[in-house]
């Protein structure tokens, strides 16, 4: 598992897997992640779209979920000061 994925497992100890993290929570694992971390979220959000590609179409429980994973990668880089 690496750092990025550690530090929003942490988070997600807090809050439901399932939900959407508040920003208070991304901002937290954006002020913790350095260049590996920000270098990993587009990588993640390549092989997340990749995946969404593969699910059928009635399957909008597992498209909403790899979206919201999407979101959340394209948001902790946006934080990283």
């Amino acid at each position: 598992m690496s750092k990025l994925q550690k530090l929003i497992a942490a988070e997600h100890t807090t809050f439901s897997p399932y939900s959407n993290l508040p920003s208070t929570a991304i901002s937290r694992i954006a002020s913790k992640c350095q260049r590996d971390e920000v270098a990993e979220a587009p990588i993640r959000i390549k092989e997340l779209n990749a995946e969404l590609a593969t699910i059928p179409d009635w399957d909008g429980d597992t498209q909403d979920d790899i979206w919201r994973a999407i979101e959340l990668f394209r948001a902790i880089p946006a934080k990283v000061r």
